[in-house]
């Protein structure tokens, strides 16, 4: 998934959202997902990158709907 400058920051959104909402997310080690998060997500290519390590087929689906809207 490729995050573009004018979605990130709709993009930022939905992920603080869910980690905010869910201790558990995403599945694998939420702790160090949530670190690496807040070092990539200034800029759309580092967020890509980020998003393609940490997020599943089904949250990446949830992701992009969230951006489109």
């Amino acid at each position: 998934m490729k995050i573009t400058e004018s979605e990130l920051p709709a993009a930022c959104a939905y992920l603080q959202c869910q980690f905010a909402a869910h201790s558990w997310w995403p599945k694998e080690q939420p702790g160090e997902a949530l670190h690496e998060f807040k070092l990539m997500q200034g800029s759309a290519s580092g967020l890509s990158v980020w998003c393609e390590k940490w997020l599943d087929a089904g949250q990446l689906r949830l992701l992009e709907k969230a951006i489109k809207r």
